[in-house]
């Protein structure tokens, strides 16, 4: 009878390890999917990323390509944005008054 009791304290061990493994399996899939390479130690942001950050819309943010208000790297058929770069635009436009 003991023997039974053994099993089913091992199954409930297992079902808590297989709880953990799917918790750090879930947690490593949104890492995945939010994970910015560095490209020589940079951070690039995507437009749709650069819209969320600036609350603008994507026809703004071409405005200000087109204006060269913010810079950007054309690369691979995608426009990136260094993070720099952007924090640099917002610290050199700050208006404290």
């Amino acid at each position: 009878m003991e023997i039974g009791k053994d099993l089913n304290m091992e199954a409930d061990d297992m079902q808590v390890l297989l709880s953990a493994l799917r918790g750090v399996s879930k947690r490593i899939r949104e890492v995945a999917q939010t994970h910015k390479p560095l490209f020589g130690g940079e951070h690039f942001l995507t437009g749709r990323e650069v819209c969320e950050r600036l609350y603008i819309s994507p026809r703004t943010l071409q405005d200000y390509r087109d204006r060269k208000i913010i810079p950007y790297k054309h690369f691979a058929g995608k426009i990136l944005y260094k993070a720099s770069d952007l924090e640099r635009m917002l610290e050199e436009n700050y208006n404290s008054k």
